[in-house]
């Protein structure tokens, strides 16, 4: 059941667009000296900021990136994965800067934050820790959250939206852990209906010959749970994790906080489907930086019924997308507040008497 706090963020989440407001924001931005139109998707994507934060050229001054961490029992060598060994190996390098998306975010300005909402053992040094489980359990064998983990994770990821709101501008959130992609495999089959062959997430993969394998478990998994996954958020502690959960939390308190967020990667579009199911204007705030040729990504964007801004076939995770994205629109936003200075005042003279 979700928790009365959840519950209560959801009834209030209103919707952050509005006709009025989309018209006198593409108004403003025809005004802008450069020709309509001309800078695509990116201009799409800085009003959609634009809105959210309720402001004609808001600043992104200050960005900030949120990684969630948890381990998956599901992640094993059988399944395409390298286990809790590579989740430890990931998030070592993600704090020493030496990820795609962490070094690009240092070099940006874009402040890191890696969250442990899952992971086993000693803690990493720069990490923040608030974890609800020490990793999620096999989702072939049995539920891999309990609710009470579950809940705690969405009131952990909601909790630190808030705090974000008050942080940041605008921010990103990703997922750092083996075996995530399989567990949100299994939830958006449940969601969407369709077959394993079709929502089995492959970007990860580091055997061809695990394919079938993690096909296999994904399909099981939900034969398994099909009489309790009977809602988004129960296929969600059915399948896990922590990280994703958290995820959807944020989305949800993000929202509710009028905070601009890019979900990242595979594991961020199924976090927003949830989302959505337990506040549908909660998409409002929600934009998509990217999206890899994987085929489970796709069907979560098109259920999703949004494109992303890139497209450019990357599978590099953990805010990769999110950071290049986040650091685009910031661009497109102050070079229009530099044209915007530009334009000259309207004229106080009078016209001459007859």
């Amino acid at each position: 059941m979700i928790s009365p706090r959840i519950r209560e963020l959801a009834d209030s989440i209103q919707p952050l667009f509005s006709d009025q407001a989309a018209q006198d924001l593409n108004q403003f931005w025809a005004s802008i000296p450069t020709a309509p139109g001309s800078l695509g998707r990116l201009e799409d994507f800085a009003k959609h900021v634009a809105m959210v934060r309720g402001e004609t050229l808001p600043s992104l001054a200050r960005q900030g990136l949120y990684v969630f961490a948890a381990e998956h029992a599901i992640a094993v060598p059988a399944l395409g994965t390298d286990g809790a060994a590579a989740t430890r190996r990931d998030t070592s390098f993600f704090l020493r800067g030496l990820t795609p998306a962490s070094y690009s975010a240092r070099a940006w300005g874009i402040e890191r934050l890696l969250i442990d909402v899952g992971l086993s053992g000693d803690s990493e040094q720069g990490s923040y820790v608030y974890r609800v489980c020490e990793g999620a359990l096999d989702f072939t064998v049995g539920a891999a959250l309990t609710e009470d983990q579950l809940n705690s994770a969405l009131e952990l990821g909601a909790s630190l939206a808030e705090d974000a709101a008050r942080r940041f501008d605008c921010v990103a959130v990703a997922q750092l852990g083996s075996g995530s992609t399989i567990a949100a495999s299994a939830v958006l089959g449940t969601l969407t209906g369709r077959p394993a062959l079709e929502i089995t997430s492959l970007d990860d993969i580091t055997s061809q010959d695990a394919i079938p394998e993690r096909r296999n478990a994904v399909q099981q998994g939900i034969a398994r749970h099909q009489l309790d996954a009977i809602s988004p958020l129960a296929a969600l502690r059915c399948f896990g994790g922590a990280d994703l959960a958290a995820m959807t939390g944020f989305l949800l308190g993000a929202a509710n906080s009028h905070l601009p967020v890019f979900a990242d990667g595979f594991c961020g579009a199924v976090a927003s489907l949830v989302a959505r199911s337990v506040a549908p204007d909660c998409l409002d705030a929600v934009l998509f930086p990217g999206c890899s040729g994987d085929s489970a990504w796709s069907v979560a964007l098109e259920t999703l019924a949004v494109t992303p801004l890139l497209q450019l076939e990357v599978t590099e995770s953990a805010g990769f997308h999110a950071v290049l994205a986040l650091h685009l629109v910031s661009e497109v936003l102050d070079n229009a507040r530099l044209l915007a200075a530009e334009i000259p005042a309207p004229s106080e003279e009078q016209p001459p008497s007859a």
